[in-house]
Order: structure tokens, then sequence, then C-alpha cells
């Protein structure tokens, strides 16, 4: 299993576990909903640490 399959995980267990969706936790967080989306769907491979940290 490769960093990018756990950052996938973990956004998608936070979702669920706190009933937002994903465009809810870009807003949150303050990260563009297009750069949470690459990462979940695979086109982002290795986020900056700045990035994952505010997710």
């Amino acid at each position: 299993m490769e960093y990018s399959d756990l950052y996938v995980r973990r956004i998608r267990q936070l979702c669920k576990e706190r009933g937002i969706a994903i465009n809810k936790l870009a807003t949150m967080s303050g990260i563009n909903q297009s750069t949470i989306d690459n990462i979940v769907r695979g086109l982002t491979k290795n986020p900056r640490v700045m990035t994952s940290h505010s997710t």
C-alpha cells in the first residue's frame, strides 16, 4: 500500500465520521476542493506536508 492510498482512506474516513462531503472538508481546511479531489482520485500521489497537515 502506498502513502497516497493512506491519504485517501483517511480523508474518506474523516468525512464519513463527521458526516461531511469532500467539498465541505475543503472549505473547513482552507484547501482548494480541486486539490482534495485530485488526492482522492489518485491524481496527486504525494501532497505537500502542509496540504496533508491541514486535512
